[in-house]
């Protein structure tokens, strides 16, 4: 029922908004909503594979103390999780679960503030 349109933080890759939930969602409830920057996922990637492919022919250049080509394919494999709303929520939710249960399997109030994912608004 409520979206401020100015993100309360914002990175490369998305920024979050503070919203409220309407009733359909269980609503009222304050949420915080991330958004992923349009486009953003094939910019990065794209510069990704560019940088790749520059550094490909420096991998055995002596005097060169880094190979470039192995960070860049790193980072490539690093930044696909960062994309993957869907994954990342999914392991909110085993967190939860997690911290929120005793080694003998009974429930606890989880000693962290965990963000909950609301089931039905998630996407990639």
């Amino acid at each position: 029922s409520e979206f401020d349109e100015i993100p309360l933080g914002a990175a490369s890759v998305a920024q979050v908004h503070r919203a409220v939930l309407t009733p359909k969602y269980g609503g009222p409830k304050e949420v915080a909503i991330k958004i992923q920057r349009p486009s953003i996922e094939s910019k990065l990637m794209g510069d990704i594979a560019n940088l790749k492919a520059l550094a490909k022919p420096l991998q055995n250049v002596e005097g060169i103390p880094l190979d470039y080509y192995t960070v860049f394919a790193e980072l490539e494999n690093s930044l696909q999780d960062e994309f993957n709303f869907v994954a990342e929520a999914a392991a909110m939710d085993r967190i939860y679960q997690t911290m929120s249960t005793n080694m003998d399997g009974t429930p606890c109030n989880p000693p962290l503030v965990i963000p909950r994912t609301v089931p039905g608004l998630v996407s990639k």
